[in-house]
């Protein structure tokens, strides 16, 4: 710290991180007493300074393994050693934080309790987190090149950060101006450190490497954030997340969107396929598995041939249920409702977006009707081709979509021990929902 440096606190709220507090300080007096306010008995702080420095010249082991492993991103560390001035500022700062209970992190096992400190490497996590090939540069330049390079750490930081694991909500971010962009600068790398601390405590040594040890200097660099890890990382959340009155949207539909779009994020090969159960005019219930194809305020859209078993019995009986299955993510969504045809104006639009194969199917297969093999099908489906060899299908007057209306949407989220969260959303008379605990 030999000059100002930016401060940042994130809480955390049993599922999210959130920013609650970003300054810039210059004395590490200043810092101490930021610490002392603001920091509780559980806490964790990332340093973007060497704080153990125990060679006379030269560079420390993490250093060098630093400039191994990310000197290809540009990532590489600058050497410390104590025959560089600001030695004694930044050690001195980590011995005045263990002072408070602070002590190096770098052997911690993740999600203890108490308080800690670990030194973080701002440059080589945004290329990990970010999965760049080579790092931001907003650190050198001229004034207009650095300012679009952080302008663009900007938007990294908005759009990464909210989607990993630990997630950090954002309202907003520190905008970039033309100029003075050293403030902003600082404040953006004490998010960014703040942050790494998080994920080491979230997930220490699983998903982060130490580089070197508290004895001969080390950096705390997050593990590369590749697609695949990122959708078993969200599953592993998803998973692990309680469903919560507090947290739960007031609308079902848009609570639905929201674990949706988790699913969809995550992976997970069909998130669209859900259950659809229907009763005949004789009381005898079947089920089956179609598609979501839309989701409105009004409900839950899928498309199949109206002559079909499920047509048939929904043209007597317009009640039926679905049922949504995520097992990677631990959560199942119920819902039941009556069904309505959609306008054939929606069913032309949504049969235009089909593959042609799958238009041309539509019109092959009279669905769950007898027919005498394979072979029937397979001419059909010739003779179709040859018929529409430009494309052009009209959907079949007898083929279109469903919408389900709900008027019971349950949420379930499976917990250790089979004591699973189940919150049931009930339409009242007045068009509103009642929200309900069910015992699992």
């Amino acid at each position: 710290m030999s000059q100002p440096s930016g401060v940042a606190v994130l809480d955390w709220d049993g599922a999210t991180l959130r920013l609650a507090g970003l300054d810039r300080l210059r004395e590490p007096e200043e810092v101490l007493r930021w610490v002392s306010a603001e920091a509780g008995e559980d806490a964790g702080i990332g340093i973007d300074a060497p704080i153990v420095i125990p060679n006379a010249t030269g560079m420390r082991i993490a250093d060098k393994l630093a400039h191994s492993l990310y000197g290809k991103y540009h990532a590489g560390a600058y050497p410390a050693s104590r025959a560089r001035k600001f030695w004694k500022r930044t050690t001195g700062l980590s011995k005045s934080l263990a002072k408070l209970g602070f002590h190096h992190g770098d052997g911690r096992e993740p999600k203890l309790g108490g308080r800690f400190q670990i030194e973080v490497h701002p440059h080589a996590a945004t290329v990990q987190l970010f999965v760049l090939d080579r790092i931001v540069k907003y650190k050198k330049g001229k004034v207009a090149d650095r300012a679009t390079e952080l302008r663009r750490l900007r938007k990294l930081m908005m759009e990464h950060l909210p989607s990993l694991v630990p997630s950090l909500a954002f309202t907003s971010l520190p905008e970039i101006p033309d100029r003075g962009l050293k403030a902003v600068e600082d404040r953006l790398d004490a998010i960014l450190a703040a942050y790494i601390a998080a994920h080491w405590w979230y997930w220490g040594r699983e998903r982060n490497d130490v580089l070197g040890d508290s004895k001969r200097g080390y950096i705390v660099v997050p593990q590369r954030y590749t697609a695949d890890r990122k959708q078993a990382d969200l599953r592993l959340l998803a998973r692990n997340a309680p469903l919560d009155e507090s947290s739960l949207d007031r609308d079902p539909i848009r609570q639905f969107e929201k674990w949706f779009a988790e699913a969809c994020a995550a992976g997970l090969e069909e998130p669209g396929a859900m259950t659809l159960a229907t009763v005949s005019s004789d009381g005898q219930p079947s089920a089956r598995m179609v598609i979501l194809r839309h989701i409105t305020s009004e409900g839950f859209v899928f498309y199949t041939n109206y002559r079909s078993q499920k047509g048939r019995e929904l043209s007597r009986n317009s009640r039926a249920a679905l049922v949504f299955y995520w097992a990677e993510l631990g959560r199942q969504v119920r819902v039941s409702g009556r069904i309505a045809k959609t306008s054939r104006s929606e069913t032309q639009a949504y049969f235009a977006t089909r593959p042609l194969g799958s238009q041309l199917a539509a019109w092959a297969s009279w669905q769950s009707s007898v027919i005498p093999g394979r072979d029937f099908l397979e001419k059909r489906m010739r003779k179709l081709e040859n018929k529409y060899p430009e494309g052009s299908v009209p959907p079949p007057p007898d083929w279109g979509g469903y919408r389900l209306n709900p008027d019971m949407i349950e949420f379930w989220q499976g917990r250790e021990n089979r004591l699973h969260d189940r919150l049931r959303y009930a339409r009242q008379a007045d068009g509103g929902w009642a929200i309900e605990r069910l015992a699992p």
